[in-house]
C-alpha cells in the first residue's frame, strides 16, 4: 500500500514533535530536580545554622548557670564557717587561746 507524502511528512512530524516534547519535558524535570534539590539544601543550611545559634545560646545559658551555682557555694561556704579552699581563713587565736569575734564597729 503506498501512502501519499503528506501523509508520511504528517507522521514524521508528529514524531518529531513528540519526540521534541518529550525532551522539552524532561529538561524541565531536571531544572524542576535541581531546584528543588537547591531548596533542599537551602532548607538544611537554615536548620544547621538555626541549630548552631541554638547551641550556642544554650551554652552561654550553661556558662551562666555554672557562674551562678559557683557564687552560690561560695557564699555557703562564707556563711556556713568552712574555710575557704583557696586561702582566706579565720584569724589566727589570741594568745588566751579565744577568737574575739565582736559584733559591730562604729566610728564616730
Amino acid at each position: 500500500m503506498l501512502q501519499p507524502v503528506n501523509l508520511q511528512l504528517a507522521h514524521f512530524n508528529v514524531e518529531y514533535s513528540a519526540q521534541i516534547s518529550k525532551d522539552a519535558i524532561a529538561a524541565a524535570q531536571q531544572t524542576a530536580q535541581g531546584q528543588e534539590a537547591v531548596q533542599e539544601s537551602v532548607k538544611r543550611v537554615q536548620m544547621v545554622q538555626a541549630s548552631l545559634a541554638a547551641a550556642e545560646t544554650q551554652k552561654v545559658k550553661r556558662r551562666e548557670e555554672d557562674e551562678r551555682e559557683r557564687r552560690g557555694e561560695e557564699r555557703q561556704r562564707s556563711f556556713s564557717g568552712r574555710p575557704e579552699p583557696e586561702g582566706e581563713k579565720e584569724p589566727e587565736p589570741d594568745s588566751q587561746g579565744k577568737n574575739e569575734k565582736k559584733g559591730f564597729e562604729l566610728y564616730a
